[in-house]
């Protein structure tokens, strides 16, 4: 199965049953615009969670019907955040979007260890690309929240984006581990990473994909430069997951693909539910996609 675009989502969605989504402090106007665009398709349902005076005056601003919607009254972001998380718990609702606060405050109180979200598991940010020069979505891992990933986070990064294609049907996703080159550098840990992680793969560690490893960007996605130098693997030009060595090449490359006219959605992956933590400049389009593979990533495999 190949995904072509993101507006493939809806389709998905639609077949899944209708997720629960609540949206922290979601007296934020894009984000609330989003969430409803999605509860209104009949996509998701929406639970909101803020100040529910200021939470209905918005609504009825915009004209949105308050039909199926929740309302959680949370004065402070702190205590929004801890009780989305108690709905989790509670099997209330299935995944979470951030609103009107700071990622960090977001996280920080998901992340606490009162709040019963950690699983063992790393969380990592995967994102989906929708690019106009190349012939499928193509997504890209960690690009948010681990800054220099060792080895064995890296494995854990590539294995959470996988779940997230698995979720969508995508079987086998064709996973590059770039790097510079695609020889093997030994001074260069990216590229030793890379081949650790291809060893991995081979020796049946890492499944359900197949990893290619060192590899670099203009191998990975243009089969035209895989044919020039006689690069031969499944992976070649036609990759659908990019492993990035670290949070800087990754959120670098993953703006630039913006930049260039591409459509994008992000979640975050790893924890008891998934996180949408969309950036204050993400257009209400990208905020809504990201909103439909939350909920394909929060079915449970």
């Amino acid at each position: 199965m190949q995904l072509r675009s993101l507006d493939y989502f809806a389709t998905i969605c639609a077949g899944i049953g209708k997720k629960r989504m609540a949206v922290v402090m979601a007296e934020n106007e894009h984000s609330l615009l989003a969430a409803m665009r999605a509860h209104q398709q009949g996509l998701i349902q929406a639970v909101l969670i803020g100040d529910e005076k200021k939470i209905r005056a918005l609504m009825e601003e915009h004209q949105l019907s308050t039909e199926g919607v929740r309302f959680h009254q949370a004065d402070e972001p702190e205590k929004a955040v801890t009780l989305a998380t108690r709905l989790v718990l509670e099997g209330e609702v299935d995944y979470l979007m951030k609103g009107g606060l700071e990622t960090r405050t977001m996280m920080k109180a998901f992340i606490a260890r009162e709040n019963g979200m950690r699983t063992g598991r790393l969380m990592s940010q995967v994102a989906f690309v929708e690019n106009p020069f190349y012939h499928k979505l193509l997504a890209l891992t960690d690009s948010a929240l681990n800054p220099k990933p060792d080895l064995a986070q890296k494995k854990q990064i590539l294995e959470n984006a996988v779940e997230v294609f698995h979720s969508m049907g995508v079987e086998c996703p064709k996973v590059a581990v770039l790097a510079a080159a695609e020889t093997l550098n030994p001074k260069l840990q990216e590229s030793t990473d890379a081949q650790a992680l291809k060893e991995m793969y081979q020796r049946g560690e890492i499944t359900g994909c197949i990893v290619e490893g060192p590899i670099s960007i203009d191998l990975s996605i243009e089969p035209e430069s895989a044919k020039i130098k006689g690069y031969d693997s499944p992976v070649a030009g036609d990759a659908d997951l990019l492993i990035c060595p670290d949070l800087v090449s990754g959120n670098m490359m993953g703006k630039m693909m913006l930049f260039m006219g591409a459509r994008s959605a992000n979640v975050v992956v790893g924890a008891r539910a998934p996180v949408i933590l969309c950036s204050r400049s993400a257009t209400e389009e990208d905020k809504f996609q990201s909103i439909l593979l939350g909920a394909i990533a929060s079915q449970k495999l």
